[in-house]
């Protein structure tokens, strides 16, 4: 029933509607700024301790969040950091979730996934976990990632997740730069010999506080590379690709020209929503701007409030920061391929294959 509502939002919007008939059918979640690595590409690793304390829910306000979110439609949360395992109560929060009835995802580098946090994410029941693979050797990905043995854990939690629960999906996900473009192929070979579900990749990004060092900035030499590793990816690794070839294609736009980007309508406040560590809402991980605080309001007051809506209305016309991201990119662009006479699509079973991979 919830996917069916889902699919009617779905079409709505493509007839151009601002206002959602339920809630985002994903939501992501950053529980903490706390994180163990020192990542080149992100700047979370640099807020204050203090700073992080102050602005982290205690689980009752967490779960009272999720109790909020299934009354809302919302089938399926995603969390992540900063490094989610930090947060010691959170395969609490991920068996509440679950006791809700939601499928429950999880990023992480994974550092922290020993035999017995392996254990303890098993019985927590998550569903799926992507663990950021930035290399397909130790000395580019730990360089990346800040911390010398960054790899060989993140490899280790993979082989201590598939030995505690053999049914759990586990995604690879890198971000391509400037240092790892070259590589792409052999995470994909790493992913395949691991048995990995998938590799979800995307561009890295430059908003906030995730603005990469600028060394990392892919370079127009490298556009080359970056062309045949996508090449042979589909040739020989297209079975790990969640994401359809348009995506990938258009990561030479999103560096060189990301304005053509707008013509593509994003769901970002319709089918997808980001949730901070302190409970700010908004539309999406860019975090361009609040919708409103869960602490202070319930989900569905600030969903259908106002603000929000005011805030669609900007999307629609494209007042917002360009991402390329695979949160919404790839449904942005499916979508926009679609014409009323065609909406069938969507109930078809390729169609809802591909939502439900990641989902």
């Amino acid at each position: 029933m919830k996917l069916y509502k889902h699919l009617i939002n779905l079409a709505r919007f493509k007839l151009g509607a601002t206002r959602p008939t339920c809630g985002p059918m994903k939501v992501q979640w950053e529980l903490t700024y706390s994180c163990n690595l020192k990542c080149r590409h992100c700047q979370i690793w640099k807020i204050p301790p203090e700073e992080i304390k102050k602005n982290t829910l205690n689980l009752d306000q967490q779960k009272k969040i999720l109790d909020d979110l299934v009354l809302n439609d919302v089938g399926h949360v995603s969390f992540s950091g900063g490094e989610m395992f930090l947060q010691k109560t959170v395969f609490q929060l991920i068996a509440h979730a679950k006791s809700l009835g939601m499928k429950v995802g999880g990023n992480s580098n994974a550092y922290l996934i020993n035999p017995e946090i392996a254990e303890k994410i098993a019985e927590s029941g998550l569903d799926m976990l992507y663990i950021s693979i930035d290399g397909d050797n130790a000395g580019t990905h730990d360089y990346i990632r800040g911390v010398d043995g960054a790899f060989d854990k993140a490899l280790d939690g993979v082989r201590n997740m598939k030995k505690a629960k053999p049914d759990i999906k586990i995604f690879f996900n890198t971000t391509i730069n400037n240092l790892n473009v070259e590589q792409l192929t052999g995470i994909a070979r790493i992913a395949r010999e691991r048995g990995i579900e998938g590799l979800t990749i995307e561009m890295t990004n430059t908003f906030d506080k995730y603005s990469p060092d600028k060394e990392l900035i892919l370079s127009d030499d490298k556009l080359p590379i970056l062309r045949e590793q996508i090449k042979e990816l589909f040739k020989n690794f297209g079975d790990l690709l969640p994401h359809p070839k348009g995506y990938f294609d258009e990561f030479e736009t999103y560096l060189k020209q990301c304005d053509e980007l707008y013509r593509y309508r994003c769901v970002a406040g319709v089918v997808s929503a980001q949730i901070h560590p302190n409970g700010d809402l908004y539309p999406c991980p860019v975090a361009f701007k609040k919708i409103g605080n869960l602490t202070e309001k319930s989900f569905k007051e600030l969903w259908y409030s106002d603000e929000a809506g005011g805030l669609r209305k900007d999307i629609k016309q494209g007042r917002h920061p360009i991402c390329w991201i695979t949160c919404v990119s790839p449904l942005n662009q499916y979508l926009s391929y679609l014409t009323p006479t065609r909406f069938y699509k969507l109930l078809q079973p390729k169609t809802v294959k591909h939502i439900l991979k990641k989902i």
